[in-house]
């Protein structure tokens, strides 16, 4: 088997997993802008909230 019918051979599949019809792509990219929202919300919630020194909790006689 010549490289090219093996690259063929490969290629095909490969090209069928991200060939997507429009309604596809709007939907992950609602995905993707979904993420990214969540992701900047997280970080301007946490920008403020720094951790404070770990303070253990004192043992407990048994």
């Amino acid at each position: 088997m010549k490289w090219k019918a093996v690259a063929a051979a490969l290629w095909l599949p490969t090209k069928a997993c991200f060939d997507l019809t429009l309604a596809e792509r709007r939907f992950l990219l609602g995905l993707l802008v979904l993420a990214c929202l969540g992701i900047g919300a997280r970080w301007f919630h946490q920008r403020t909230d720094r951790p404070g020194p770990y303070v253990p909790p004192p043992e407990q006689a048994p």
